[in-house]
């Protein structure tokens, strides 16, 4: 399966394109730990890269962090404003 990114905001997804998210936690020993606490904006959603993820409400969501970073993350492990 292949990614497919999604650059519009999902009706029913955890969160929107352009979003203010913080890094809460990491869930799983793919995460990067250095990231907790950090601070970026929703770039994208993407739901078919086959790690489980289920439309519309569990896509794995793409980060890019002020330094151009992006990083993916599951909604669980982000915080944030609307």
């Amino acid at each position: 399966m292949s990614a497919r990114k999604i650059y519009n905001d999902v009706p029913d997804a955890p969160v929107r394109i352009g979003q203010r998210v913080t890094v809460a936690c990491c869930l799983d020993e793919t995460g990067e730990s250095l990231l907790i606490g950090r601070s970026g904006k929703v770039d994208y959603l993407e739901y078919s890269c086959g790690c489980g993820q289920s439309y519309p409400h569990d896509p794995m969501i793409g980060v890019r962090f002020p330094d151009g970073r992006i990083e993916e993350f599951w909604s669980d492990e982000l915080t944030g404003q609307p």
